[in-house]
């Protein structure tokens, strides 16, 4: 490829995932446009089932000494597989999981609507599950343990940009542009946190880094 494109993530890969998209032949660069730190909380034993809405949520609420001790064996649901994967390996029961916040309240309400639930969740998030639980009285205490920091920097053009939240687009958007840029999004939220055309948008198929690296090798001149 004699003018090979440009393609950014707007978050550091894990080494197999960077080196598969550098393999892809392309002039690839990654940078964190956010950070997430944990934050104090209170933590209260209770008969609730335990909702955890992303990784990011896991890892704070076990960065506290003796969590692993108090939440084994409690059942849970949560939002993404690899959220599932990192609960199981901290020992608690997933009972099920959903790819988004949506999908999960409604399989409460038609599964599991009598049940008293415990959030572990982000400062910044969509209103989504809690408007559902709020709206049909189903018992929800949301409980804030980590919080999201935006980190902007002037980066440049590049030919496609991997966006993996609204938060990371609204930081890459305060010191960038997008006018010629198409735009792999992890899923339909972030999507939407994007003020272009959907002609310049691509969804992967399903909300993994893997799927949107797929949607990346489809963009590239064969």
């Amino acid at each position: 490829m004699s003018n090979p494109l440009k393609i950014l993530s707007t978050k550091v890969l894990s080494p197999i995932q960077k080196n598969r998209m550098i393999e892809l032949g392309a002039r690839y660069t990654e940078r964190n446009f956010i950070e997430t730190e944990a934050i104090p909380f209170t933590y209260s034993e209770a008969k609730h089932t335990l909702l955890f809405s992303s990784q990011n949520a896991v890892q704070s609420v076990f960065s506290k000494t003796d969590f692993e001790r108090l939440l084994k064996n409690k059942k849970c649901y949560c939002v993404g597989e690899k959220t599932k994967i990192a609960l199981e390996e901290k020992g608690l029961k997933v009972t099920h999981f959903e790819e988004n916040a949506s999908n999960l309240a409604d399989f409460i309400l038609k599964n599991a609507k009598n049940e008293a639930f415990l959030f572990f969740c982000g400062k910044e998030r969509r209103p989504d599950l809690e408007a559902q639980m709020k709206l049909y009285k189903i018992k929800l205490d949301a409980v804030e343990v980590y919080q999201t920091q935006l980190k902007p920097k002037p980066i440049g053009a590049f030919d496609i940009v991997l966006f993996y939240s609204p938060s990371g687009v609204r930081s890459f958007l305060q010191d960038n542009s997008l006018k010629q840029t198409v735009c792999i999004c992890i899923g339909p939220t972030t999507a939407a946190a994007l003020p272009i055309s959907k002609r310049q948008i691509i969804i992967a198929t399903s909300p993994t880094i893997e799927h949107m690296i797929y949607q990346t090798k489809k963009q590239l001149p064969s």
